[in-house]
């Protein structure tokens, strides 16, 4: 994979007279070199050559560097008394013999940075370009998202099958991560692994968008908005689905109903050539003519990969055109104060003529009901 992609974006750098490109930002390192560590709080500097590429990392880990990245050279700096040094001084020495353009990422590059090193060279933001790149996904990225998937489903439905009256939020979340775990564990092993789930329950935590799970109790009667990610050597799927614990309000059915109405429209609309925006204004649509415009804050919908959020993003005013193979998720919610929070997301590919979803866990209310 990274050989091909170092093929493609060395082809920008010297259409553009680009020397070298200096890549700061986790994801992208990892995009183009399959390097990825636990910590940043430590600087990682990428550089990339039209015919190497190089790597500054802390001493401590030179030996995963080696065994992981595509780097053909690694240097370290240290923070003990026999090797002392810092990665930025080892970055200006090597950009010294550099006469030409630089490539940096704007939108990372700290502004102190900038100026300590970057402000005299003629320098391109090659962010937007690597962004477009990454928005297309290849064959071995796509296997990566479906096994993420797959993952991502087995979590859901561990979570919803566990909770009952008395349970927590943290209990329902701790269920599915538990079956994630044991299922990658026979799958995938050797595979890297990361988790993040949340389950606000009840009327006055669903409204909220985005919270972490709290110690708070299921009450019959509650509504439970259960969020997934899951990823799989970096790259990422997501599945959510509303559920209740019976019984059901009839207000809590109808809007969950045209959450529901919504999702679907703008599931089969998802093609090769339709704008980002237009399928968030026929989610949007349906939200509005049924009365809950105000109680929907958010876009449609985002990009999924390595990022948990990442273009192209499916709000309103977005011009980007759906490519095969870009990976998005699709998600409009409403958020009625008092009431509640009603939202589903799953991941899909980007077909020719349609969407390909990739989460399948039920999203009828007779599965969902509990």
């Amino acid at each position: 994979m990274q050989s091909e992609r170092l093929k493609r974006f060395r082809e920008y750098m010297e259409k553009n007279n680009l020397k070298v490109t200096v890549v700061i930002d986790p994801e992208n390192q990892y995009y183009f070199t399959n390097f990825y560590a636990v910590v940043y709080s430590r600087p990682i500097i990428t550089l990339i050559f039209l015919d190497r590429v190089e790597m500054i990392v802390p001493e401590l880990e030179k030996l995963h560097a080696q065994e992981e990245s595509f780097a053909e050279k690694i240097y370290t700096y240290g923070e003990v008394p026999y090797f002392h040094n810092d990665a930025y001084t080892i970055l200006k020495k090597i950009l010294l013999d550099i006469s030409g353009r630089i490539g940096i990422e704007e939108n990372r590059m700290p502004l102190s940075l900038f100026r300590a090193i970057f402000q005299k060279f003629s320098v391109i933001d090659v962010a937007p370009y690597i962004e477009k790149m990454r928005m297309i996904k290849d064959d071995e990225e796509i296997k990566l998202i479906k096994k993420a998937a797959y993952l991502a489903d087995i979590g859901v439905k561990n979570s919803i099958e566990f909770a009952k009256e008395d349970i927590t939020e943290l209990e329902i979340d701790a269920a599915g991560n538990h079956a994630i775990l044991r299922e990658a564990g026979l799958k995938f092993p050797n595979f890297r692994l990361s988790l993040f789930a949340m389950s606000p329950s009840g009327s006055q935590r669903t409204p909220l968008p985005h919270v972490f799970s709290t110690s708070r109790k299921l009450r019959k009667g509650d509504i439970i908005i259960h969020s997934r990610q899951v990823s799989l050597n970096g790259y990422r799927a997501e599945c959510e689905r509303t559920f209740f614990l019976r019984p059901l309000k009839k207000e809590h059915e109808e809007i969950f109903q045209v959450m529901i109405e919504a999702q679907k429209i703008a599931e089969k609309n998802v093609k090769d050539g339709i704008k980002a925006g237009e399928i968030d204004l026929i989610a949007r649509k349906i939200i509005e003519e049924n009365g809950y415009a105000q109680y929907f804050p958010h876009r449609t919908g985002h990009g999924v990969g390595l990022s948990v959020h990442e273009p192209p993003y499916i709000r309103f005013d977005s011009d980007t055109i759906l490519r095969e193979n870009m990976v998005i998720t699709i998600e409009p919610g409403i958020y009625i104060p008092q009431v509640g929070g009603f939202r589903h997301s799953d991941t899909l590919i980007v077909r020719k003529n349609r969407g390909e979803i990739l989460t399948n866990i039920s999203r009828d209310l007779d599965y969902l009901a509990r």
